[in-house]
Order: C-alpha cells, then sequence, then structure tokens
C-alpha cells in the first residue's frame, strides 16, 4: 500500500491486516491491540493512537498511464460516481479527477501528470471495466 505524507512524499507501506480489528463503535478500531480513533477529513484517514495524532493519505491506484493514450485507467470494473474535472481543465499531477465506486468502496482517481484534460471516456453512471481508459491527459510543456 502507498501513503502520501503530509509534506506529499510517498511511502511504501507494508503491514500485517490482521494487527487491526473492528470495533463495534463508530469510528474506532484496534490496532495490535491499542484502541484508536478514526475520522475520515476529506480524502484523509485521522488516526488518534496512545496520544498521538497521525494523518494518512492513500494513494488510490488508478494514476497510471494508458499506454500511448497518456489516460487515467480504471483499477478496477466499478461505475463513475462523479466527475471532478471538463474537457479544457488544467489540472495537477496527484489532482483528484473522478471518483469511482468499486467493491462498494468510492476510489478517487488522481492525475498522473501535470497537463489539460483532454478526453473523458465515461459519465456519470457508466459502469467500467478494469483498464477502461477514463481520462485523457495531454502534459504540461516545460518552459525551459
Amino acid at each position: 500500500m502507498e501513503l502520501r505524507d503530509a509534506t506529499g512524499t510517498i511511502h511504501e507501506v507494508d503491514f500485517d491486516p490482521k494487527a487491526f480489528e473492528l470495533d463495534a463503535r463508530p469510528g474506532r478500531i484496534w490496532i495490535n491491540g491499542h484502541l484508536a480513533h478514526v475520522a475520515k477529513v476529506g480524502d484523509d484517514w485521522w488516526v488518534h493512537l496512545d496520544g498521538r495524532i497521525h494523518v494518512l493519505s492513500v494513494v488510490e491506484q488508478g494514476a497510471g498511464s494508458g499506454g500511448e493514450e497518456r489516460g487515467m485507467i480504471a483499477p478496477m470494473p466499478g461505475k463513475v460516481l462523479e466527475l471532478l474535472c471538463s474537457v479544457g481543465d488544467t489540472v495537477e499531477e496527484g489532482q483528484s479527477l473522478l471518483v469511482m465506486e468499486a467493491m462498494k468502496m468510492e476510489h478517487r482517481i488522481a492525475a498522473n501528470q501535470t497537463g489539460t484534460i483532454t478526453a473523458i471516456h465515461h459519465a456519470e453512471g457508466e459502469q467500467v471495466e478494469s483498464g477502461a481508459v477514463l481520462i485523457d491527459i495531454e502534459a504540461e510543456e516545460d518552459s525551459n
């Protein structure tokens, strides 16, 4: 799993899923036997554990290029819930472009590069297959 810290640095993290246990009360989980309070704020998870607050930003899959198309790819089959951009928009790398629903979870698809949206291949409400090109981005040219 990849996590982005507060500075924007991405870290590859391995964890044991058995270390986590859901609590019957909302907003609480057990991590290695310690009670943690969690809250989702925007795209981030705030975790209060052992007197410290940790903010986790999960890097969503799907921010990859689609071969020659340089498009954003669906990481798994799902449904397009919301488009957060339009053709002609200038976007920054890491900016959320659309929200998909897959496996009863929402997934934000982020731009893989800074540039201009040249095509949106699926409308809100459409089902997409894994690997489907969702959005094309024309890379911003260097001004050097």
